[in-house]
C-alpha cells in the first residue's frame, strides 16, 4: 500500500528544512507526499522572515485534498498561528489518519517560528497522536527545563504521554553522550530507550527532526507499528547524515 500523507509546514525553498524535506523523506520511502505550506519562510546566513498562509487557503488546499483520496497520515511541522492551526483541524476533522506533531517553534539558530501556545499544541493529543520533541521543545510544552540527561528526557516523554498522545518520541540529539544517541519512545504502555550511533551533522544537513517525523508519519500511514515505523524513521535519518540522501 502507498501511503497518501499531508505534510503541514512552513517552505524553506532550499529544502534543507520544512516542507520541501519532508516531502523528500516521503518519497524516499515510496510514499504519496500532500504538501500544504503553512507558512513561507526565508532562512539565509543572514536574512530571516516568514508570513502565515491564509487560513482560507491552508483549509481548500486540504479539503481538495481529501476529495482526490484517502488521507493515511499527517505530518504537522511548523504551524504559525491558531488560526493556522483551526482551519487544519477543521479540514482534517473526521479522518482516521495518524498524526505526527513535530512541534517546530524556533530555528535551530533560536529565531521564532510560531506564535501557538504550548498548551495549544498539547491540545492536539489523542490515541492515533505522536509527538516528536526535542529536549528544549519538550522543556517548553512542560513549562519546565528538561535537564540533558536520558533519566530527565523519560520523565518527559512520560509527562507528555499523560496529555493524552499515543506515543512521544523524544529526541536525543542534544544529549551529551559520547558513546552513542538515545531516543526516548514513551506510551501509555512503556518506555523505551532507543540506542544508536551518534553521528556528525555538517552544517547544511538540516532538518533532521522534519525528515524523522514525515518518515515516521509514512510509515505508521502504511500499517507498520509504533516500534517498527520508528526504526524505519530512524534510519532514514542516518542515511541523510551520513550520505546526504534521503
Amino acid at each position: 500500500m502507498i501511503p497518501r500523507v499531508v505534510l503541514l509546514a512552513g517552505l524553506e525553498p532550499t529544502g534543507r528544512a520544512g516542507l520541501l524535506a519532508d516531502v523528500a523523506a516521503v518519497r524516499a520511502l515510496e510514499g504519496q507526499p500532500v504538501a500544504v505550506p503553512l507558512a513561507q519562510t526565508a532562512q539565509g546566513r543572514v536574512t530571516f522572515s516568514w508570513v502565515a498562509s491564509p487560513p482560507r487557503v491552508v483549509r481548500a488546499q486540504l479539503i481538495a485534498a481529501r476529495e482526490l483520496g484517502e488521507v493515511h497520515a499527517v505530518k504537522w511541522g511548523m504551524v504559525p498561528g491558531l488560526a493556522q492551526l483551526e482551519a487544519a483541524s477543521a479540514a482534517l476533522a473526521g479522518t482516521r489518519a495518524w498524526w505526527v506533531v513535530d512541534p517546530v517553534v524556533r530555528t535551530s539558530r533560536g529565531q521564532l517560528l510560531s506564535r501557538l501556545s504550548a498548551r495549544r499544541y498539547l491540545s492536539l493529543a489523542g490515541p492515533r497522536v505522536v509527538l516528536t520533541p526535542n529536549l528544549d521543545e519538550a522543556g517548553w510544552l512542560l513549562g519546565r527545563p528538561v535537564p540533558d540527561t536520558v533519566g530527565a528526557a523519560r520523565e518527559a516523554a512520560v509527562a507528555l504521554v499523560e496529555h493524552g498522545f499515543g506515543a512521544v518520541l523524544v529526541k536525543g540529539g542534544h544529549l551529551p553522550d559520547a558513546r552513542g544517541l538515545a531516543d526516548v519512545l514513551a506510551t501509555p504502555e512503556g518506555v523505551r530507550v532507543l540506542k544508536g550511533q551518534r553521528l556528525a551533522r555538517a552544517p547544511e544537513r538540516r532538518g533532521t527532526g522534519c525528515r524523522l517525523a514525515s518518515a515516521l508519519a509514512t510509515e505508521l500511514g502504511r500499517g507498520r507499528t509504533l516500534e517498527a515505523a520508528t526504526r524505519v524513521a530512524r534510519a532514514l535519518v542516518v542515511r541523510y547524515l551520513r550520505t546526504g540522501a534521503e
